[in-house]
């Protein structure tokens, strides 16, 4: 598994079999050392020498690039003359990333990616090769204007900088992509391995990001989850964080699915298993300790792409969508008194599913972004979002509790942008009235209004 969900490797070198193999092989290792050490599990893949004895070349490496997620083109004379580096990897990796742009990759932060890396170690001549590998990507030279640049000379670690911090961003943004699904413990006992196997493998190989990643405080990704599956062992919690996952779940009404390990069903540790048989929570699903692990994955995989849709219209009322930072339980709290104000004619959907939030702003009849305390560059991420993908014809808001005079004066700029989208400040107390105008703007577009 990659750093990147749902790829068997973050990066694939291609490079030209004739050009200086002990500097590329260098490369290689450099890369190979230094990627995991910035992002943990990342992999990088080369053909090696033993490859054209030991694998088959035609199957090995086409099979590596599709697997991959970003490219790296060690570009130089020899690797333009060659018909395999420019046909089969590079043209190749270009249709690759046209597909995944439609079919993962879609949203606005993306549209511009090309996912690849020109790093010529060796001048060419009117640079050819512009226009062919990686149309529209700007290069990272490793040469001097004549030859290769010496691995740890001054010249080759100025480039190595640039190259690994754009690689790092590059890949951290791509992993972020995916939805997250909180899987508890990170490091299961005996009794449990063989199920968190399963499903870990399962839910990277469906793109999925698997949480927590590291030993900090695991509780704080459960509001970033689509999911929390909590896995119960006879083993006990060391340091307690399975009710506390709990806990936040309920907190943050998140879905919560328990699977108690047949281990944990005949000793009852701790009174773990009692604590989740006599919870009381409408989004809690607490399976059968007799179920398989593969019958676990059906029901994780049942839980979260029952999630995926569209919410069909509720007795005809106008679908609005509310987006605010979910990590925050206070802008939690500024959405749920909007939907508490307007529920009785309107039906209100929320998502920090990345998957749903391109379908919600495109699909739904308005769309409110709502902004308290979050920080002002998660805003300026939707807003820009709001404002690309849902479309001037909807009814669409940005809603300040408490604003600042930065944020007022931001507020100013987008009435100067945009004079359709309805901007409301909140002070102190809320006051229903002041959302007035959205409102009515999406019921006039409902019922044929001059701006539907």
């Amino acid at each position: 598994m990659a750093f990147v969900p749902g790829f068997q490797h973050d990066v694939f070198i291609s490079y030209a079999h004739a050009d200086d193999r002990v500097w590329i092989g260098a490369f290689y290792e450099r890369l190979k050392s230094a990627l995991p050490r910035l992002l943990p599990g990342a992999s990088v893949w080369i053909d090696e020498d033993a490859l054209g004895r030991s694998q088959d070349f035609n199957q090995e490496i086409p099979a590596s690039l599709q697997s991959s997620a970003v490219l790296i083109s060690l570009v130089s004379p020899h690797y333009i003359d060659s018909p395999y580096c420019v046909h089969k990897e590079c043209r190749r990796f270009t249709t690759l990333v046209a597909s995944r742009k439609q079919e993962i990759f879609s949203g606005p932060n993306f549209q511009t990616e090309l996912f690849g890396f020109r790093c010529p170690i060796l001048p060419i001549e009117d640079n050819a090769y512009w226009n062919d590998l990686i149309p529209g990507s700007s290069d990272i030279p490793m040469h001097n204007g004549l030859r290769t640049a010496k691995i740890g000379a001054a010249p080759f670690e100025r480039q190595w900088d640039v190259l690994i911090r754009n690689l790092r961003a590059l890949l951290l943004g791509m992993r972020h992509h995916f939805t997250p699904v909180v899987l508890y413990p990170r490091h299961p006992s005996a009794d449990l391995k063989n199920a968190h196997s399963i499903l870990s493998r399962e839910l990277h190989a469906q793109s999925y990001r698997v949480l927590p990643e590291n030993e900090i405080d695991p509780v704080h990704h459960v509001a970033a989850s689509r999911l929390t599956v909590l896995l119960l062992s006879d083993a006990g919690d060391e340091f307690g964080y399975t009710r506390r996952l709990a806990e936040e779940a309920i907190r943050l009404r998140k879905r919560l699915l328990i699977w108690p390990s047949p281990s944990l069903a005949n000793t009852n540790h701790d009174g773990l298993l009692s604590y989740f048989q006599n919870l009381e929570y409408p989004q809690k699903s607490l399976l059968s300790s007799v179920f398989t692990p593969e019958k676990l994955k059906e029901e994780v995989f049942a839980a979260l792409k029952s999630e995926v849709s569209m919410p069909a219209p509720a007795a005809g009322k106008p679908r609005v969508y509310l987006i605010y930072d979910s990590r925050q339980i206070s802008e939690a709290e500024n959405a749920d008194r909007i939907a508490s104000h307007y529920a009785d004619d309107f039906q209100f959907l929320r998502s920090d599913d990345p998957r749903q939030h391109t379908g919600y702003l495109t699909q739904s009849d308005g769309v409110l972004l709502v902004w308290g305390q979050a920080d002002a560059d998660w805003c300026a991420d939707e807003f820009n979002q709001l404002f690309r993908l849902s479309s001037p014809r909807k009814s669409r808001g940005l809603c300040l509790f408490d604003p600042q005079q930065p944020k007022i004066a931001w507020a100013k700029q987008i009435r100067a942008l945009d004079k359709t989208i309805h901007i409301t400040e909140q002070f102190g107390s809320f006051d229903k009235t002041r959302l007035e105008p959205f409102f009515t703007a999406l019921l006039h577009n409902q019922t044929g209004g001059a701006s539907a």
